[in-house]
């Protein structure tokens, strides 16, 4: 498979160009809410996923995968993503370089779920995942939903990324 639209890819000193310009020794798969679907497989723009689920789930673990997510329209779940594989890097694009000045480069929102299991947007337990340039946002009034980020995995970075949570505010344990 090459990197580009182009049948053989392109290099620039020998170092394969990718979207954006980052390299990555895994598979790269597009995040498009606007126009993608979670039918599609996810490996072109033009036949990018919708959710970052669906890119999530994709994904394979410890092969160091990269999520780029179309930043000009924001990602809604419907539940909360339990993020357990493992070197998968998410990238928010909306201007380059992703992540840079005023405001993450993509916005990840879960409004209202009802299911008590969805504790966050996000449950991250996989180890060496990177975020960058992303707005995770939650706005769900279920009782045990209080986080917008659950973090327990090893070694997550997170790069220009912005956490947002919108509702049940009062709770206790619970911040904006």
């Amino acid at each position: 498979m090459s990197l580009t639209n182009f049948p053989n890819g392109i290099s620039s000193f020998g170092m394969p160009v990718f979207a954006g310009g980052f390299p990555t020794f895994g598979n790269a798969f597009y995040v498009d809410y606007t126009y993608g679907s979670d039918s599609y497989n996810g490996k072109s723009t033009k036949r990018a996923v919708q959710t970052l689920s669906k890119a999530y789930e994709l994904a394979a673990s410890n092969n160091n995968d990269v999520i780029f997510i179309n930043g000009y329209a924001e990602i809604v779940e419907t539940a909360m993503i339990d993020w357990t594989k493992n070197r998968i890097h998410v990238i928010g694009c909306n201007g380059y370089p992703p992540g840079l000045g005023y405001g993450a480069g993509a916005r990840i929102t879960m409004g209202v779920s009802g299911v008590a299991a969805n504790i966050a947007v996000v449950k991250n337990t996989g180890n060496r995942n990177t975020f960058t340039g992303i707005k995770f946002s939650n706005g769900d009034t279920t009782a045990t939903n209080l986080y917008t980020f659950a973090e327990g995995g090893e070694y997550t970075r997170f790069n220009h990324c912005e956490f947002y949570k919108g509702a049940l505010l009062t709770t206790a344990g619970t911040a904006e």
